[in-house]
């Protein structure tokens, strides 16, 4: 498999992954459009696909990486 169709995520897994990213920007007030916002999704999209398929499985992992 290439690795863009390792990275590809149909419309129920791109709603699951924006929706944990808005919800932790609007938590911690960081805009989507800036680098941090911008790094926060990259990690959330590695989280999703090592297996935290759900919302709250993604925002509970990165409350834990972030010592919360």
């Amino acid at each position: 498999m290439s690795f863009l169709s390792d990275m590809a995520l149909n419309q129920s897994e791109i709603e699951v992954v924006c929706g944990a990213l808005e919800e932790w920007c609007e938590e911690t007030r960081t805009a989507l459009d800036s680098d941090d916002g911008r790094d926060v999704a990259t990690v959330m999209l590695g989280l999703y696909k090592t297996g935290h398929g759900t919302k709250d499985s993604i925002l509970e992992a990165m409350r834990r990486v972030n010592g919360e």
